[in-house]
């Protein structure tokens, strides 16, 4: 989250050492503000704590303890902390980066829209907004102002990308495809450039076009887990098992909450008849998402296939409600929130 802080100062000056403000307080607040410039933040917090205490009618303090509280990435105390000041756009713009961080898009979005009407020509503000809008399912809206953002830079990668997250979530694969491939000609060293164009071709079961992207987007972050669990999905897929335990083994290592490498690394045990790693994988699958059909109805059977009955049936039980139910896997995004 620290883009979100660009062009925010990372503390205000406090009132003078004069009346009516008592001194203790004016001490602390100011240590604060010495102990947020040296990016100290938790003894920052602290300092302020201790003024509020003696003084809480302070000009600015509520505004840098939040400012202290959103550098440690604490969105709800910030938030807390915001709302206490007079409402000038400066609040209300932190305020709706701290429902941001929260992932409350839609309470984001009224905060952001009045200021983002208001400074038509404020890129950055127009751009969270607009992710605000296509996070919170309101796409229509999102893709409308992104098109006003390409119409002022056609080139903008960010802006393609999250066209093209808008244009997927609409059902429209083909046109999300030449939105990230645009984004990708146009700066082809973006962080996910590559991963989004290759999770669209995966969609579409196009794999060779897939690998080729996730290699790519691996060439310019070879820690990003998302591309090594999806490259490894399609290696496995082309029979490359061994390439694919190796792959899915370091996503696992980058990120080991993902469901897919884990159900993966246990279809690709199960294969090479190592039955208990396979059992192990795919209870981590579970533990991940709950409702996998899929991983459940694996798990079922192979344990009954390793002679565990009763284990089995507990198993099959399950998969057979899941499936009353129709649950299915949650949707993925592109780029969106993780």
């Amino acid at each position: 989250m620290k883009w979100l802080m660009v062009g925010l100062a990372l503390v205000c000056s406090i009132a003078p050492s004069q009346p009516p403000y008592k001194p203790a307080a004016i001490a602390q607040a100011n240590l604060g503000v010495s102990l947020a410039q040296q990016s100290k933040y938790r003894e920052a917090v602290q300092a302020y704590q201790r003024a509020a205490a003696i003084d809480p009618t302070l000009p600015n303090l509520n505004l840098n303890l939040g400012l202290a509280w959103f550098k440690l990435g604490n969105f709800q105390q910030a938030l807390s902390a915001f709302k206490k000041e007079p409402p000038t756009p400066r609040v209300t713009t932190l305020i709706g980066m701290s429902y941001f961080g929260l992932a409350k898009y839609k309470e984001a979005a009224v905060q952001l829209k009045p200021l983002a009407d208001a400074q038509p020509d404020n890129t950055e503000l127009s751009y969270l907004l607009a992710k605000c809008y296509v996070w919170s399912g309101d796409t229509a809206a999102g893709t409308a102002l992104f098109q006003k953002l390409l119409e002022r830079d056609p080139d903008s990668a960010a802006v393609h990308m999250l066209m093209g997250e808008a244009l997927d979530s609409q059902n429209h694969p083909d046109d999300a495809i030449k939105e990230f491939e645009t984004a990708a000609k146009n700066a082809p060293t973006q962080p996910d450039v590559h991963f989004g164009l290759g999770y669209l071709y995966w969609k579409q079961k196009r794999y060779d076009d897939a690998a080729r992207e996730f290699n790519l987007e691996l060439n310019n972050n070879p820690s990003q887990a998302q591309a090594l669990v999806y490259l490894g999905d399609v290696q496995m897929k082309a029979a490359q098992n061994a390439d694919a335990i190796a792959t899915l083994q370091k996503a696992v290592a980058a990120q080991k909450n993902s469901h897919l490498a884990h159900v993966d690394l246990g279809i690709l045990y199960q294969q090479n008849n190592h039955n208990q790693q396979a059992i192990s994988e795919f209870r981590q699958a579970i533990r991940i998402d709950p409702g996998s059909y899929d991983a459940h109805y694996r798990l079922a059977r192979l344990l009954k296939v390793v002679g565990q009955k009763t284990e089995a049936d507990k198993e099959f039980a399950i998969v057979q409600k899941l499936h009353e139910k129709k649950q299915e896997e949650p949707l993925l995004r592109i780029s969106g929130p993780r």
